[in-house]
């Protein structure tokens, strides 16, 4: 039985059938409250992985620095997959209050390949990386504004995996995310975090319904909001209600350029997915089934990924940004949702999806448009629900048990982000 919230609404998780019930109940007035829960594992990237004696292991970094700096450094350096980060209670006390790199000090350790040390000499944070295989000179060695340990840190880290993978990491990149909250009324409120966990901001501040968050090229977030009574699509700069025909608009997702969004419509009583230019004219019907479709997913290509049941259960299809042409994606299980195209150079052929498998279970897999192969990123108890990639694709971040995960591009990895979230969307990547 669906559980039911404290107006006596029906919550319906984020899922096809979850429409078709909604379809029908707007006829009665009812709202659609959201969605619940997800979790996962995860690996580290090849190209950051060290041999040892034919055996293959993550990077030891030891980072000593103190304070704000030192704690983002290390929880970046987790969550990039690289590396295992050596506690700093565990590491001598003359090695953390030293000034300089002593590289015999610290290849006595034994379990340490990278130091990373910081420095500040007046409005500027001073952050270099040694490698003790490479000497005693920093491989890596960047000055940042004293005034911003985040900006600091993140930058630092897509300097690191540049380093080691020749692609800049996506630190600064934000994550769009519903939260609940239930007391006097439920009401569910937008807000985006950075990929790290940190600098949480409300793009929505109000008692309605505010759901599944989109982030575009530009940053912007668009959602479904209940704010006048029915679920209209909104975006964020402004905030603007962009669509708001009879019936659903929902799940909308703005287009690579930034200047049209597909959505589900049911104004003429079934949903339908179409496209909009960003004033809510109507620019394209892409489907015309007697199915349900909706939940669609931009390529970088001029596709789109969608969910439909024209085979008797909900599974991911794509189609022409254009419309027509669809062709079914997965093949394997009897319920795939909540699918996004990867946005990656060089993986663009990957779609992650949520599936649930021959044990009633719901986990993340992704699989290749060009030759079908599937992979399995979770199997983890609970339900793992709403994956999203990162934009150069080398992360996943999805919902389990009412938290927001973030894993590598296999599922490995996993570092909890936020707690009381749903439906992660993530955005563009940051400034830097």
């Amino acid at each position: 039985m669906l559980p039911v919230d404290a107006r006596g609404v029906h919550v319906m998780k984020r899922t096809l059938f979850g429409i078709s019930i909604l379809a029908s109940l707007l006829a009665f007035g009812a709202y659609w409250a959201g969605s619940p829960p997800a979790e996962a594992n995860a690996a580290p990237l090849a190209a950051q992985d060290t041999n040892v004696s034919g055996q293959t292991r993550l990077l030891g970094v030891a980072i000593p620095a103190d304070g704000k700096l030192g704690d983002l450094l290390r929880k970046n350096a987790q969550i990039s997959a690289g590396f295992e980060v050596i506690p700093r209670r565990s590491l001598p006390g003359s090695l953390v209050r030293a000034t300089g790199f002593n590289k015999k000090a610290w290849s006595d350790i034994g379990n340490v390949d990278v130091v990373i040390l910081t420095s500040e000499a007046g409005s500027q944070i001073r952050i270099a990386m040694y490698e003790l295989s490479k000497g005693d000179k920093p491989v890596l060695s960047k000055g940042y504004p004293a005034g911003d340990p985040l900006g600091a840190a993140n930058k630092f880290m897509n300097e690191v995996i540049n380093y080691y993978t020749k692609e800049p990491g996506v630190f600064g990149s934000r994550i769009a995310f519903v939260r609940t909250r239930r007391n006097p009324t439920t009401s569910k409120n937008v807000y985006t975090v950075q990929m790290n966990g940190e600098a949480t901001s409300a793009v929505t501040a109000n008692r309605s319904l505010n759901i599944l968050p989109s982030m575009g090229p530009g940053g912007e977030v668009v959602f479904t909001s209940y704010a006048k009574r029915n679920p209209d699509l909104w975006i964020s700069n402004g905030p603007k209600r962009v669509s708001k025909y009879p019936g659903l608009n929902l799940g909308g997702a703005v287009s690579p350029d930034g200047g049209t969004i597909a959505l589900a419509l049911s104004k003429d009583g079934n949903a339908e997915i179409y496209t909009i230019d960003r004033s809510g004219n109507i620019k394209n019907r892409l489907t015309k089934n007697p199915a349900i479709d909706g939940q669609p997913s931009w390529s970088g290509g001029g596709q789109i990924a969608f969910v439909s049941d024209r085979a008797g259960g909900p599974q991911v299809y794509r189609m022409s940004a254009s419309g027509g042409g669809a062709s079914r994606v997965t093949k394997q299980g009897s319920y795939n949702q909540s699918p996004d195209w990867s946005q990656g150079a060089g993986r663009g052929q990957w779609i992650v999806y949520s599936g649930r498998d021959s044990s009633n279970r719901y986990d993340i897999f992704k699989v290749d448009v060009k030759s079908g192969k599937v992979v399995r990123l979770t199997q983890s108890p609970g339900r793992n629900l709403d994956p999203t990639f990162s934009p150069d694709g080398r992360w996943v971040a999805y919902n389990q048990g009412g938290s927001i995960y973030v894993a590598n591009e296999d599922g490995n990895n996993n570092v909890e982000i936020a707690k009381g979230a749903s439906t992660p969307d993530w955005g563009p990547k940051g400034n830097d």
